[in-house]
């Protein structure tokens, strides 16, 4: 890949990569380092690309497998996180329920993944599945579980009890 192409995608897609890495790990100085891991495998990679959308869809997988990766390391399994106020660079940075990002972030990992890829990047459901190598149905369940969970947790709050 040539110097100009890669600064470019870097460029365009970078905000991106560290979104979905930081939904996946909650953190952001681990979702920089995702980001750079992942942008080095696009360097290092021979597959060829046919578009913008192509190369995006790639490095999402990539994000998603290597937040995944960080998480089954035996350091991160005993942290615990602090949901930050705001994520930098979120597209959406105030919501109408000031608990909705707090509740994303309390989803297990499968279910926020669908809800960032569906409502912050705005992919459909197809196009979800692939990027995840899952079925479309499995996308819509993950969204209704998530959706449900999002209510009860913002319920439980509004009411005191979480």
């Amino acid at each position: 890949m040539e110097h100009d192409e890669f600064s470019r995608i870097v460029n365009l897609f970078y905000d991106d990569v560290k979104r979905i890495a930081y939904v996946g790990c909650k953190d952001m100085y681990d979702a920089e380092d995702i980001a750079q891991t992942v942008f080095l495998k696009l360097l290092k990679t021979s597959k060829t690309f046919e578009t913008d959308d192509h190369v995006k869809n790639w490095l999402l997988r990539v994000a998603i497998n290597e937040s995944r990766s960080l998480w089954r390391s035996p350091w991160k399994t005993k942290v615990d996180f602090v949901i930050p106020e705001n994520i930098p660079g979120n597209k959406t940075e105030t919501h109408e329920d000031p608990y909705i990002l707090e509740a994303i972030l309390n989803l297990n990992q499968k279910n926020r993944e669908v809800v960032h890829l569906y409502y912050y990047e705005e992919y459909s459901a197809k196009e979800i599945a692939e990027i995840l190598g899952i079925s479309e149905d499995t996308v819509f369940k993950r969204l209704q579980r998530a959706r449900d969970q999002i209510r009860e947790y913002i319920l439980r709050k509004k009411d005191g009890k979480a």
